[in-house]
């Protein structure tokens, strides 16, 4: 079943939640905060797993990088884990510059993280 609001839109393939992001920028704190709630609500349950698609997203202001990390540490403490797909070239030149590529795993694209998620399942 989809999920959808004025931010994302979620979806689920074999467990994995799809969350893509429905807005070309996120600049505004409400839009950040709406993503945030979304985000933390989807890693409240165990060991969830979520790959988040910034397909279209050009522009992100930093909550957006603190409600990322966020949802990060609530997922690791579960035995969950977010990966992130689809990165504008200039958004992903802000994950190398904060140390954040580190953090997070990265994947060219949403259907590349979704079969890495699978195939990391089935080990």
């Amino acid at each position: 079943m989809a999920q959808t609001n004025e931010i994302v839109h979620v979806t689920e393939h074999k467990g994995v939640k799809l969350v893509r992001l429905r807005s070309g920028a996120i600049r505004e704190e409400r839009e950040a905060d709406t993503l945030g709630r979304e985000l933390l609500a989807l890693a409240e349950e165990p060991g969830q797993r979520i790959v988040l698609s910034f397909l279209g997203v050009e522009y992100l202001t930093s909550l957006v990088l603190g409600k990322l990390i966020q949802v990060h540490k609530q997922l690791a403490e579960s035995g969950g884990e977010i990966r992130l797909a689809d990165i504008h070239p200039q958004i992903r030149e802000v994950f190398r510059i904060t140390n954040l590529e580190s953090l997070f795993k990265i994947h060219e694209h949403e259907r590349e993280a979704l079969a890495r998620f699978l195939s990391d399942a089935e080990r």
